[in-house]
């Protein structure tokens, strides 16, 4: 059972999850899958493929059927589930492992999701959205968290393409800085920080690596690590949720060209890529509104290692400028 676990002096939460420990994991494939073409399109050992559903509990598909191309599934090694561990303790401040965690997976075994069919990538948003909007409506949930890892630096232990979601009963303290943050620069500057920071990215040029017509895709000015990349909507929206059919067309096709860059750039490193949107509006911890919070998906390639003075400062030294990574990922 999982229990989440907060530091008495820095108030910040850790989630053990024991049950994460017994997942599988074919790390000795991740070389061979950096080619797709050398895998098969369905893979006869593999839990996720076509064949193998009856090894998964089923929450939902698209379409229904046995032609199904999006499952999603319980995670079988869940970090979260609905029998949390202890609620309290005599010193520590400990509190149920309570929430969900879902496996989200497209169809073919051996296409990377940079190169899935516009189609199949405007499917896999789509679903983001409905389990989004659905674990939103239980009650215990404050904030869903919707990623992907990629590769086994990236902390992906199946070669598989397949996204994770969490959802958890408080808003993580990241997020939280981050949506009070963009409250706080709302309520002195009367605008939204995202919608200013567009306006100034598209001024400087320097860290644009593509100006679409609906999104922005750029190296922020302070990357944690070497080139990552931040899309955004040029539409302020708060939530991912909200976004229209169009937009979510465009972002399909914009996601695909920032993943296809990291591969042909980068030589298909691992990386993480994770949805930041506005909370579930149960809690009254984190101040935020509709008008000061911008959505964006943040991809971060794991292409360095953290030491001691990154982990023990919390400061993180990144060793490629991020006007230096947009000029590189912006070349053809």
């Amino acid at each position: 059972m999982s229990e989440f676990r907060q530091d008495i002096v820095s108030k910040h939460w850790v989630l053990f999850a024991p049950n994460r420990g017994s997942r599988p994991e074919d790390f000795t494939l991740f070389q061979a899958a950096a080619d797709p073409s050398k895998l098969d399109e369905i893979d006869a050992h593999c839990v996720f493929c076509p064949g193998k559903e009856a090894f998964n509990q089923e929450i939902d598909s698209y379409p229904k059927g046995k032609d199904w191309q999006v499952r999603i599934i319980p995670n079988k090694y869940e970090a979260l589930g609905h029998r949390g561990g202890r609620e309290r303790s005599d010193f520590y401040i400990v509190r149920e492992g309570i929430g969900d965690h879902e496996v989200i997976v497209t169809r073919p075994h051996n296409v990377l999701t940079a190169f899935l069919l516009d189609e199949l990538m405007d499917l896999n948003l789509k679903v983001y959205q409905k389990r989004m909007r659905d674990l939103s409506n239980h009650p215990e949930v404050q904030y869903v968290h919707v990623l992907q890892n990629h590769g086994r630096d990236g902390g992906a232990s199946m070669i598989h393409p397949h996204s994770q979601v969490f959802a958890t009963p408080f808003v993580p303290e990241h997020l939280h800085d981050e949506v009070t943050g963009s409250f706080v620069y709302f309520m002195q500057n009367g605008a939204c920080v995202y919608c200013e920071m567009i306006l100034k990215e598209l001024t400087d040029r320097e860290r644009v690596v593509l100006d679409h017509k609906d999104f922005l895709v750029f190296t922020p000015f302070a990357s944690r690590v070497p080139y990552a990349m931040r899309i955004i909507a040029k539409r302020h929206r708060a939530s991912f949720i909200d976004l229209s059919d169009e937009e979510r067309r465009s972002l399909a096709k914009v996601l695909k060209f920032a993943l296809q860059k990291l591969y042909y750039k980068l030589h298909n490193p691992s990386y993480n890529y994770y949805i930041h949107t506005l909370p579930v509006s149960h809690s009254i911890l984190t101040r935020y509104d509709d008008r000061s919070y911008h959505w964006h998906l943040e991809i971060l390639p794991r292409i360095n290692v953290w030491g001691g003075f990154e982990l023990g400062s919390d400061v993180y030294v990144n060793t490629v400028l991020p006007e230096v990574a947009a000029d590189v990922l912006r070349q053809p």
